[in-house]
């Protein structure tokens, strides 16, 4: 295998798993005792039922969208609180940590090419990427990753966010606000279709043009005030009839998604975002549960701003829900 090996990635430690020890019996452990670790730079092992996390530690994407940095430190504090997790895997599930990718400097381009690389090995294995933390700069890189596994498949994105994300390149410099954009651009240069969901979009969020260009390309949007239990069943029929059109998909969680009161530690909070109640939940699995899904990050967590890890626990309860549901 070729080796990707430089000094924006860093294998998995197990020092960073520490946490409570009940026994060792399987119904009392947790997770930073049944966790394997991966060096993406040796022989990657055979990684079918492996759900893979892998960090993303960057937010220089957010710093040049004039936002609040300390993404880059997610990973970590998200590794903390997944540790001391209980153990519920179903049958052969298992979960791995494959390291970091690291944004050395402000050459957040050489960290996404450096994580594009590495979504692409966990996905060849046979492993679901979950790339934890980073600034939303995370999304242009991830969906590379999973484009050249996908090679000509038809792919899709699920965007759970207050932004679009549609916004041009400033200084021909991409930013956490810019990934949308460039897939579009890429495929429209590349001759493919990219098919994308938002869901979450606040209108006091976005420009008009960004809805304008959102138009022109054919974004389906579910706004924030429309996740209601009245829309529920719509909104879940309008979330699997997009899925059924393409061959992959690509979930990204921007966790200012969520009201400020439940997620403060992000880059840019909303103090009117989704409330994670059952009807959210109810659409989140939904999207779990599409056979499509190839891969998903969970983005803009900042410790720095986080009270009391509220937002780290909100996310580490989705990540809970993904690798024990039976899809």
């Amino acid at each position: 295998m070729e080796s990707f090996g430089n000094v924006f990635y860093k294998p998995a430690e197990p020092q960073s798993w520490n946490g409570r020890n009940d026994g060792d019996l399987s119904e009392f452990q947790r997770w930073h005792q049944i966790v394997e670790f991966i060096n993406l730079d040796k022989e990657v092992p055979a990684l079918e039922f492996h759900h893979v996390f892998l960090g993303f530690c960057c937010d220089e994407g957010v710093k040049r969208n004039q936002g609040r940095v300390g993404a880059k430190d997610a990973p970590n504090t998200m590794r903390k609180i997944l540790a001391g997790l209980p153990n519920h895997l179903p049958p052969l599930r298992v979960i791995a940590d494959a390291g970091d990718v690291i944004c050395i400097s402000d050459d957040m381009e050489a960290a996404q090419n450096e994580l594009s690389k590495r979504v692409l090995q966990i996905l060849e294995r046979g492993g679901l990427p979950i790339v934890l933390g980073g600034g939303h700069e995370v999304t242009y890189a991830h969906f590379n990753g999973l484009k050249t596994f996908s090679n000509a498949k038809k792919i899709a994105v699920i965007n759970l966010d207050a932004h679009l994300d549609l916004r041009m390149l400033k200084d021909n410099q991409g930013t956490s606000g810019t990934g949308f954009y460039q897939i579009f651009e890429d495929a429209k240069n590349g001759g493919y279709e990219v098919e994308y969901l938002a869901i979450g979009v606040q209108d006091i969020s976005n420009t008009k043009a960004l809805f304008n260009y959102a138009s022109d390309h054919g974004v389906d949007i579910i706004k924030a005030n429309e996740i209601n239990s009245l829309n529920l069943d719509r909104i879940i029929k309008q979330i699997r009839e997009f899925s059924a059109k393409v061959d992959h998909i690509y979930v990204t969680v921007d966790m200012d998604f969520f009201a400020s009161s439940f997620a403060p530690g992000v880059s840019s909070p909303a103090f009117n975002g989704v409330v994670p109640d059952s009807i959210f939940m109810s659409l989140f699995e939904t999207i779990l549960m599409l056979p499509e899904l190839r891969s998903i990050d969970f983005a803009e967590i900042n410790p720095l701003f986080d009270i009391d890890n509220r937002t780290t626990k909100l996310a580490s309860d989705l990540i809970f829900r993904l690798v024990n549901n039976t899809r």
